[in-house]
């Protein structure tokens, strides 16, 4: 008997001994297993990073966020659309002889540089060709040649846009007309003229000083005129309105002034050339 009751004390005390000791610590419900680290390890390589709402770098630069700029030339497709060419402006039309045959062109007497074959009849207006052969010349300024020794030429780099008859020369001083030799004070003396190509080249008035002496009068001016595409100075009365224009054969309705110079309008019609100019006269 003594002997069961030493033993149940014995397991007693082994029991309380055991009961001491610390439990082993229970698993988190987060925390990961063993066997779960090498599937946590494949994934998080793919993982995007979290935002950790630091944007230093992950702030788009304003050339990635910012919309192109539309571009200010329209694309192709809109352009006939949105810019259409500009109208081209009006053609000038003058009062002006009308022709159907060159014989239109020539109004009272004629001559060899001024005759039907002068002239062509273009779009029912008449142009002026200028002179075609040194015999024309020589057929109209035969009397100055003549007088003067000065012979004349039909040079194709005329002064007025067209092929005129104008003195041979080696220099400039050959072609000082009627003045003075080496005089320089009129508008037709040696520094008024170039020799080119062995003719002689009109250049215009140099001041209002040389059309004053031309002249013998205060009121020429030296002023610059177009002709056929070129330009000249030339002497001539200066206008300050299309008043001053007016004259015995035409009224100041068909002028105006610009640039102190008078020049015809743009006729409005051919009733408006008959009216203002002459019955012949037609707006081309």
């Amino acid at each position: 008997m003594m002997k069961k009751v030493l033993f149940l004390l014995g397991l007693m005390f082994i029991f309380a001994i055991s009961c001491g000791d610390d439990p082993a610590p229970a698993e988190s419900e987060n925390q990961e297993k063993p066997g779960d680290q090498a599937d946590s390890a494949d994934t998080s390589e793919n993982q995007e990073p979290a935002d950790t709402g630091d944007t230093t770098d992950s702030a788009e630069t304003p050339d990635e966020t910012e919309p192109a700029e539309p571009s200010e030339t329209p694309d192709d497709d809109t352009k006939p659309e949105e810019q259409e060419p500009d109208e081209e402006p009006a053609a000038e039309k003058f009062c002006q002889y009308a022709c159907t045959t060159v014989s239109d062109c020539i109004q009272g007497e004629s001559n060899a540089t001024n005759d039907e074959d002068n002239y062509k009849c273009e779009n029912h207006k008449c142009v002026y060709l200028g002179c075609l052969s040194d015999t024309e010349c020589d057929e109209v300024y035969g009397a100055v040649t003549e007088a003067t020794g000065r012979v004349y030429r039909c040079n194709p780099n005329g002064a007025y846009g067209y092929p005129e008859c104008t003195p041979a020369c080696s220099s400039a001083a050959d072609c000082n007309n009627l003045c003075e030799a080496g005089s320089t004070q009129y508008a037709y003396d040696l520094d008024n003229y170039k020799c080119e190509s062995g003719l002689c080249v009109y250049t215009g008035c140099n001041s209002d000083s040389e059309c004053e002496a031309t002249m013998s009068s205060s009121d020429y001016k030296c002023l610059t005129q177009e002709y056929s595409g070129k330009t000249l100075n030339i002497c001539n009365i200066p206008c300050e309105t299309a008043a001053d224009c007016g004259n015995m054969v035409y009224s100041e309705e068909i002028y105006i002034c610009e640039n102190r110079q008078c020049k015809m309008k743009n006729c409005e019609s051919d009733e408006w050339c008959a009216e203002n100019v002459n019955s012949n006269f037609s707006c081309l």
